[in-house]
């Protein structure tokens, strides 16, 4: 289970690194993001330049996040599915719950940086080194993800777990093995708000629907006996398709949310 800072701690915790981090300055060197260029203004100088990463700007441009744990000593970073613990006494890095030998994490000013090679054992992830560019591509790079992230921001969607396509199938009962594609946002929260964006495979439409529809009978009777807004949201639920394309969306403006779906699945 994902753990969680409270909301002091966090706020510390931001103060802190942000405070040391615009101080400093001085990143050597450039990083981009699925093309997009990382603000690495405000940056300390790392201790090994052009190859090693400011893991929490990376995980926060990339719709993950950063959490600390003074009790044990620990940091913590989500991106897209994948958890990496760094010891803040030892720098020793720990990847979805395995030690990674011959890489330590390094700290300059408050700020965790981690070798770049690190980003290639992540699921999903890629990152080059050319000269002082370092160049990373993300599972938030495809074009449903880039969407639905679009959705989510225009109607201010409650959604922001994104779950690997393993969890898909084990806790919400999307058998991944009929989409082509899938994107899919559930809340972190006491919240209905949903949105899955699927390409499915051909001969699979009516199946998948099927789950969709469970999915938001599911929510629905998870909120029947308290808290009537999200159950008004989830019994509001709607699965839409166009053309090989399909959309479930629990949300407080579902039209603006497939007029949306529809426009971008069309380019």
């Amino acid at each position: 289970m994902k753990r969680f800072l409270s909301a002091a701690a966090a706020a510390a915790l931001a103060l802190s690194l942000n405070t040391a981090a615009l101080a400093a300055g001085g990143y050597a060197g450039s990083i981009t993001i699925n093309g997009t260029a990382l603000d690495t203004s405000g940056l300390p100088a790392a201790s090994a330049p052009y190859t090693a990463v400011p893991l929490r700007s990376v995980a926060e441009s990339d719709y993950g996040y950063a959490a600390w744990y003074p009790e044990e000593g620990r940091s913590f970073f989500s991106l897209d599915g994948n958890s990496i613990y760094v010891d803040c006494a030892t720098g020793a890095i720990e990847l979805n719950g395995e030690a990674q030998t011959g890489m330590t994490a390094s700290f300059t000013q408050g700020v965790t940086f981690v070798p770049v090679e690190l980003l290639n054992h992540l699921e999903g992830y890629t990152a080059t080194v050319q000269d002082s560019r370092i160049a990373i591509v993300t599972p938030n790079g495809e074009a449903l993800t880039k969407l639905a992230r679009q959705i989510i921001a225009k109607i201010e969607l409650g959604a922001s777990n994104k779950p690997a396509e393993s969890e898909l199938k084990e806790y919400y009962g999307l058998d991944t093995a009929r989409f082509d594609e899938v994107a899919a946002f559930f809340p972190m929260m006491i919240s209905a708000d949903t949105i899955v964006i699927g390409k499915v495979k051909s001969g699979e439409m009516d199946a998948v629907k099927k789950e969709l529809e469970a999915v938001r009978a599911r929510t629905q009777q998870s909120f029947e006996q308290y808290l009537p807004e999200p159950l008004e949201r989830a019994k509001n639920g709607r699965v839409v398709t166009s053309g090989d394309y399909v959309m479930l969306i629990i949300s407080g403006d579902n039209d603006t949310a497939i007029q949306m779906f529809r426009d971008g699945v069309k380019g």
